[in-house]
């Protein structure tokens, strides 16, 4: 029997064939047209409004916001002594971790250069194995080699510090937004919001409290550490089998006792692997605290950034990817043999195989003996001279030589940035009128949330912005993140896509991806620098570079995760391998995709207000204006970094998610596909902040 639908045969048989390939495909034939009209449209009113309307933002709706925080500023520096807020608890903070940080440095300084290196190898190899003890070795090595011992002691001091306090309170508030999740849900926005905040943005109103020094430093490190720490311990603990839950509790035992005997227990790696985040996140902020008067490696780059000597800025942008790559690898490297190593008791030392306890009690020993050799015997605290080399006058030498051989390439190429690029796009941005812009920011939201929160959201952080008097600073760095954003990811996609389809390629690249989301967004600058000189094309470069990593690594989970029996029926229904990647593969791995360019988007944002450092302009510049002159402007400036971020990670998450009615292609796994560890990987990567950069290791980490 027939049964009569009203559809013709060959759209019965497309139907059928797309509920097979497990993807249910709402067709729309003027979908495109939708969409066509819509982009005209808005461009058609953004023409019309930038021609008859004068752009910018009109003076007589600006506010001084200034002027409160530079009140607050004056009030701080005079009663600091007398009222009991600053007496009684801030000043004396500042003092206790002032104090904590020269012990710790002046303990180091007496270990002595060789009782330092054998203490980061035996702990590399009691934790992590020999290999790893050999890297920590050869890394802190060759920080005294380039003749930057005590700068790399003052910044692993801070480093240690920062982190120890991240865990005693990321760990805690972590495990009881595990056990509770109605916790999880109270402090879930408050840390996507600490997340969305750019590094540089921390300094700011810390300053106001304590002025510049190691204390606002580590402060802002701790708050911006501390979303990864809770995070993952949270994802760990929830991790647990509901299973081993139960068996504990069937044997009698407390609740307390499960937490210790078993969830912490299982839990362990993934509260190790946020060690290792709030580790490399504490080092990428610590660098920058060189801003505000903080020693250490940061300090070297930033006097080789303001003196133009590329030689001093490589020399201390090695010696922090050598830190970055010991403290990554040794913390990674320990979160996976704890997952590897439960119920044994025997260690690997260069072929042997001894018990545990016996090779703590060896590393001890080594420890010891190095110390004495180095004060007893050696007699050499710091690193000795005759071991370490200056590299500053050849790079400098070879730099000059690359300039001038390449200069005038690297000078025209700037210059194109600038004139068909940067330039173009902040007239445009500031020639508009900003309602215009505001309620463009605000159909942005709508059209990817169909939600009018969102687009309310978006219209007035945007607006707040220019009622603090910074719209065309605000312009200025909205335009940079634009065209690093657009080149960013125009390469990240395409390479996302081959590392995909060629496990060759994934192989070779992952390794490089790795580094480059090890180092600190600082020393990007000091290459970019060098070739392009100063000015917003460094920042532009080093945004574009340093935000590769999520792009790439997200693209490629993305389309990896895709079910292989959709992808094998579509083979089998005859679709070449282009029609497959852009009909099944692509669609699918939207939601990744999406997450990648948010995440490239925040990372490029953060490395362009770093820019300001080197000429970028832009509300970078005037929170610099801000830390050293003007705390009021650097207050507000850091505020409308907050704005601009939020109202950009907003949107790009809310583009990421299934909105009923819009897409036109939607997901329909089976049971099968639900239940695969890789599809569990992948939720788990998407349910993280999209604004982290530990939400990606830990994607990739899990995977």
């Amino acid at each position: 029997m027939q049964v009569r639908t009203g559809k013709p045969p060959a759209q019965l048989e497309a139907e059928a064939r797309d509920e097979r390939v497990g993807v249910v495909v709402h067709r729309a034939g003027n979908e495109w047209q939708r969409r066509g009209a819509w982009v005209i449209a808005v461009i058609a009113v953004a023409w019309v409004g930038t021609m008859v309307f004068s752009g910018g933002f009109p003076t007589s709706l600006t506010v001084d916001a200034t002027r409160p925080f530079n009140a607050f500023a004056d009030w701080a520096s005079t009663h600091q002594n007398t009222n009991p807020v600053f007496s009684a608890f801030l000043v004396p903070l500042k003092d206790a971790v002032n104090s904590a940080t020269n012990h710790l440095v002046l303990l180091l300084s007496r270990m002595t250069w060789l009782g330092v290196i054998a203490l980061v190898a035996a702990v590399a190899g009691v934790l992590a194995g020999w290999r790893l003890a050999v890297l920590a070795a050869v890394g802190f090595f060759a920080i005294g080699a380039l003749g930057l011992w005590q700068a790399g002691l003052e910044t692993l001091a801070l480093v240690l510090l920062a982190v120890s306090v991240t865990v005693v309170i990321g760990v805690p508030i972590g495990v009881w937004a595990g056990r509770h999740p109605a916790v999880d849900r109270a402090i879930r926005p408050i840390l996507d919001a600490m997340q969305t905040i750019p590094a540089y943005s921390y300094l700011v109103p810390l300053v106001l409290l304590f002025s510049i020094g190691v204390t606002t430093a580590l402060i802002a490190t701790v708050l911006f550490a501390l979303p990864p720490a809770i995070r993952l311990t949270t994802l760990g603990i929830r991790g647990v089998p509901e299973g081993s839950i139960e068996v504990g509790r069937s044997y009698g035992a407390t609740p307390r006792q499960i937490l210790r005997k078993v969830q912490l227990p299982l839990a362990r790696p993934s509260i190790m692997l946020g060690v290792n985040q709030a580790i490399m996140m504490a080092l990428g902020i610590i660098v920058i605290g060189a801003t505000v008067g903080v020693g250490g490696l940061g300090l070297e780059v930033l006097n080789g950034l303001r003196d133009q000597s590329v030689g001093v800025a490589l020399a201390g942008g090695l010696g922090i990817v050598a830190l970055a790559i010991v403290l990554d690898r040794v913390t990674y490297g320990w979160s996976v043999a704890a997952r590897n190593r439960r119920g044994q008791t025997m260690v690997d030392i260069f072929g042997w195989r001894i018990s545990r306890k016996a090779a703590v009690v060896a590393a001890v020993v080594v420890v010891v003996a190095a110390v004495l050799i180095g004060r007893q015997v050696l007699r050499q605290q710091d690193f000795p001279e005759g071991l370490t080399v200056s590299i500053a006058g050849t790079v400098d030498t070879v730099v000059h030589a690359i300039t001038r051989n390449i200069g005038n390439a690297t000078q025209a190429m700037s210059d194109a940035m600038v004139r068909l690029a940067l330039d173009p796009l902040r007239s445009l941005l500031l020639g508009m009128p900003w309602w215009l812009l505001c309620g463009l920011s605000g159909l942005a939201g709508w059209a990817a949330s169909r939600r009018w929160t969102l687009a309310a959201l978006a219209f007035a952080c945007l607006a707040v912005v220019g009622v603090m008097g910074l719209w065309s600073e605000a312009m200025d760095t909205l335009s940079q993140v634009i065209v690093a954003v657009m080149s960013s990811v125009l390469l990240a996609i395409p390479l996302g896509i081959w590392s995909a389809q060629n496990d060759h390629v994934h192989r070779i690249i992952k390794p490089i991806l790795d580094t480059m989301q090890t180092l600190p967004q600082f020393v990007y600058l000091v290459p970019a620098v060098a070739l392009f000189n100063v000015g917003r094309v460094p920042g532009v470069i080093a945004g574009l570079v340093y935000a590769l990593p999520p792009g790439i690594r997200l693209t490629d989970l993305g389309i990896r995760e895709v079910p292989a029996e959709t992808v094998e029926a579509a083979v089998a229904y005859g679709a070449t391998p282009w029609q497959t990647l852009r009909k099944v593969q692509l669609p699918l791995a939207r939601p990744a995709i999406l997450l990648g360019v948010n995440q490239t988007i925040m990372m490029v944002l953060s490395v362009v207000i770093i820019a300001g450092l080197v000429g970028g302009g832009g509300l970078g510049y005037q929170v610099i204006l801000g830390l050293s002159h003007d705390p009021g402007l650097g207050m507000v400036a850091g505020i409308c970094i907050l704005l601009l971020a939020v109202v950009i990670d907003r949107i790009t998450q809310a583009m990421g998610q299934p909105v009923s009615g819009r897409a036109t292609v939607t997901e329909a796994r089976a049971s099968k596909g639900r239940s695969t560890g890789k599809g569990s990987t992948a939720r788990a990567a998407m349910a993280a902040p999209a604004s982290s950069e530990g939400s990606i290791q830990q994607g990739e980490g899990e995977a």
